[in-house]
């Protein structure tokens, strides 16, 4: 059997497992990694060399920074900030627009799961003392969908993006994306996030969450041990600055200046060793690390060129309109970020989308962001992304998520689509 038909297979039962759930994640990612290194289209050497990429390494440093920020106190400083502001504390609206805002920038550059669970108590707390005025159950979800948003506003904001870069770099001849690049689509999409929940968001909550306000059982936000008051907050948010400013002068490597990042803030005491690595998500590194040698072997084996060809001439073959097959993969993206995990969906279509870019003779970039982009905008439904999965808690129901994140994530789609060719260029 011919090594490109074995790799389809393999991917089919691949993406089986990812929309199933019936395997974690990661284990599918390294499972379908090993297949093709079992089935000899890949070596053993090929299969694993991902573990040592300078996209992994970056995650990991990442991590450490981000779960240093959340542990110095340094972001619930910025939340008791925003208490502090009057307009905040007394209209539901301007309260949940600014906390979103705080969110997606916090997302950028730390983990978005981290920063929902963060604002989560903090939230509660001002709901019990707010007299009704303000509700948590309005607030949860769009909490959610805003770090999955700010979360594209970066290089290290999503695992989706670190996936793509991670085929980018094992893929000759094409360029990776630099760290701020998805901010030119990120950033509007977080505007055009706010701007929704400011008007037609916040009043469709009103008629969609009938629903009782959950009750909050003991104390409002947990009290965290450990934590010096100020100094460790402020050496954090400058060893977080530092790695933004060295991220965007682009001197070093990315997973140079996390692991950098991080080393600093264990020996500033902003995080204790153990702690650094009791945080870090081992299950997003081995996800990244498998589906970056998954693609791989569909690289490879010839498998992501015949999907490409079969895609191609369904929208005309060569003569197809680029645009047109930009959005096409910014919609596919997006249904399947909503059934399967995001970054098994960038991990099978990045490969595809780079094919498809060299037979129309298109910007490649252009294409990976569109279906890194895609798989983010994935919030019609709770299983899109584990940030949108904790907020289930506030009491909501499946078709909550359809009724209200459903129409957000049809309008950020269209506009994603028609922005993001002219943004990059064709």
């Amino acid at each position: 059997m011919p090594h490109s038909v074995l790799a389809i297979l393999i991917l089919l039962i691949v993406v089986c497992a990812f929309v199933s759930q019936k395997l974690p994640v990661s284990v599918a990612a390294l499972l379908g990694a090993l297949a093709m290194m079992a089935f000899g289209i890949l070596t053993p050497s090929e299969a694993i060399s991902s573990f040592g990429s300078d996209a992994v390494i970056m995650v990991a440093g990442v991590m450490v920074i981000g779960n240093a920020v959340f542990e110095s106190g340094l972001a619930e400083r910025l939340g008791d900030a925003i208490l502090r502001f009057r307009p905040a504390a007394r209209s539901e609206r301007c309260f949940m627009v600014i906390i979103l805002a705080l969110i997606a920038f916090l997302s950028a550059f730390m983990s978005n799961t981290a920063a929902v669970a963060m604002f989560m108590p903090l939230v509660s707390s001002v709901a019990r003392a707010s007299n009704g005025r303000i509700k948590k159950k309005n607030l949860f979800m769009a909490m959610g969908i805003a770090s999955i948003l700010g979360g594209n506003c970066t290089l290290a904001g999503s695992t989706p993006q670190l996936t793509a870069q991670g085929i980018l770099e094992n893929t000759p001849g094409v360029r990776t994306l630099t760290f701020f690049e998805l901010a030119y689509i990120g950033v509007p999409l977080v505007l055009l996030m706010l701007f929704y929940y400011a008007t037609v968001g916040a009043t469709l909550q009103e008629k969609v969450f009938l629903f009782p306000e959950p009750v909050d059982e003991g104390p409002g936000r947990e009290i965290r041990e450990n934590r010096d008051a100020g100094n460790k907050a402020l050496l954090s948010g400058i060893i977080l600055l530092a790695c933004m400013a060295a991220f965007a002068a682009g001197v070093f490597s990315l997973g140079t200046v996390a692991l950098l990042g991080a080393c600093l803030c264990i020996l500033t005491g902003c995080i204790t060793c153990r702690r650094a690595f009791q945080s870090m998500d081992w299950s997003t590194i081995t996800v990244l690390a498998g589906a970056m040698g998954f693609s791989k072997g569909l690289q490879k084996s010839g498998a992501v060129d015949l999907i490409a060809e079969r895609m191609l001439a369904l929208f005309g073959g060569p003569e197809a309109n680029p645009a047109l097959m930009c959005a096409a993969l910014i919609i596919l993206a997006s249904i399947l970020g909503n059934v399967m995990s995001h970054t098994a969906t960038v991990a099978v279509l990045t490969p595809i989308a780079l094919s498809l870019a060299a037979a129309l003779s298109t910007q490649p970039i252009t294409y990976v962001i569109g279906v890194v982009i895609g798989s983010n905008l994935a919030f019609a439904t709770p299983i899109a992304t584990p940030p949108l999965t904790m907020t289930l808690c506030a009491g909501y129901r499946f078709l909550d998520y359809s009724k209200v994140g459903g129409v957000l994530n049809v309008v950020t789609v269209l506009f994603a689509a028609a922005a993001i060719p002219v943004i990059y260029g064709l």
